[in-house]
């Protein structure tokens, strides 16, 4: 688990997005807020990885606390990451 920080309603409040990892893939379940992804590539240098190992993005559902940075990440990504979420979220 990830810890991100975030403030929300006047608090802050801490995000877990979730890393699954083996020797060929990384896959981030959820991503947190907007803007948290330079939190995310700190969180990521700190078990020596980068967003350039993530593979897949898995959205639990449609938040914004779960989705917020699936954009940054693909956007400072060189690889296509696939992005899977419920057809049922939208």
């Amino acid at each position: 688990m990830i810890q991100l920080t975030a403030r929300a309603f006047n608090q802050d409040i801490t995000l877990n997005p979730t890393l699954v990892w083996n020797n060929e893939e990384v896959i981030l379940i959820d991503t947190g807020m907007p803007d948290q992804i330079d939190q995310l590539k700190e969180a990521l240098n700190k078990l020596n990885m980068s967003i350039e190992q993530l593979k897949v993005i898995l959205l639990t559902h449609q938040d914004l606390d779960h989705i917020g940075c699936a954009a940054d990440i693909r956007n400072n990504s060189d690889k296509n990451i696939i992005v899977y979420a419920h057809e049922g979220d939208g």
